[in-house]
């Protein structure tokens, strides 16, 4: 199992990436979760912040969404990542174990505390098959200058083609948090809930990843500030292809920062970006609140992007506003 669980660590590392999903149509999404956030003049702009930041524990710090803070909440996936493509590494030649036999080790992090790990080969052919399991337990494991600790796990569901190694191939499973915690300081997130993952290659620069979540929560506190964010029936995904990420979301966010209200976030226009960029050159998301009120964000270029407000639904922007792509990520 151990040979091929790199198949993991690659689809793994695309989704600390990027992420999107289908654009969909301009008809606005019902905010659902929650009590719909009313969207004004005066928190359109913090509106659309929170919700393109919303994925950021999907995203890693080098792609879409840049996080500015301590704990960044990339590095939640980036840990999955990484532990897994240690995994090949370590004892490929070892017994086959009975089939449902499962495999516990633990080992120590660099810099401190260590990792327990249990693998699952269901059929003990010590291949990665539909039905196999990992599940990675952190004890004050030391990761990119903070501790980890709680359990993160991923569950195959199919498997065509050897992800890293093969031209084209495919992989879909679940990956579950269990209060994966990272800490820095004072500052700390938390991480629980359910992602289904889908990616596949086709050979070349031409990759792509799926990941929907029906509930995923992050708790944190930076700076003393606590902060709650939910994603509810919350679908991602990712087209690599000719050196160009382009991204797209559909969802619902619930956060403190909206005083625990919730809008709709969808992409109508995906944010599209070349590698050499930080930011999209263009693309267009539309997050919709209380009342039919809408904002509406468009990337102008790699380095501005326009924000605009709908307070009273009637499709008419009243209120624009052009900032950095900085300010807003």
């Amino acid at each position: 199992m151990r040979l091929t669980l790199t198949a993991l660590a690659v689809s793994v590392t695309l989704v600390a990436c990027g992420g999107g999903g289908d654009g969909g149509d301009d008809t606005p999404l019902n905010p659902g979760a929650g009590t719909a956030t009313a969207l004004t003049s005066a928190n359109y702009v913090a509106v659309a912040q929170e919700a393109l930041s919303a994925s950021a524990f999907l995203l890693d710090a080098g792609s879409f969404v840049l996080g500015a803070q301590v704990t960044d909440p990339g590095v939640l996936v980036r840990f999955g990542q990484a532990q897994l493509l240690k995994l090949p590494g370590r004892t490929a030649s070892g017994p086959v174990a009975a089939v449902g036999a499962t495999q516990t080790y633990t080992e120590p992090c660099n810099g401190g505390g260590s990792l327990t790990v249990v693998e699952n080969d269901a059929n003990g052919n010590q291949e990665v098959d539909p039905g196999d399991s990992l599940t990675l337990t952190a004890n004050n494991c030391a990761f990119e200058g903070q501790v980890l600790n709680g359990q993160l796990s991923v569950t195959l569901s199919a498997v065509t083609g050897l992800p890293g190694e093969t031209a084209s191939w495919s992989v879909a499973g679940v990956l579950r948090f269990r209060n994966l915690t990272a800490q820095s300081g004072a500052d700390r997130m938390v991480a629980n809930g359910d992602m289904s993952l889908n990616a596949s290659a086709s050979g070349g620069y031409d990759e792509s990843i799926a990941l929907s979540t029906a509930n995923f929560a992050v708790a944190s506190t930076f700076g003393g500030v606590q902060s709650n964010q939910t994603l509810t029936n919350y679908d991602t995904s990712l087209q690599v292809r000719n050196a160009t990420w382009t991204t797209a979301a559909r969802g619902t966010l619930t956060s403190s920062a909206l005083n625990s209200g919730s809008v709709a976030i969808e992409t109508p226009t995906p944010f599209a970006r070349p590698a050499n960029q930080s930011y999209p050159a263009i693309g267009q998301a539309v997050m919709s609140g209380a009342a039919g009120s809408r904002v509406r964000v468009t990337a102008l270029n790699a380095a501005t992007v326009k924000i605009e407000l709908d307070a009273d639904g009637n499709g008419v922007y009243e209120a624009a506003v052009d900032k950095p792509w900085s300010d807003i990520l």
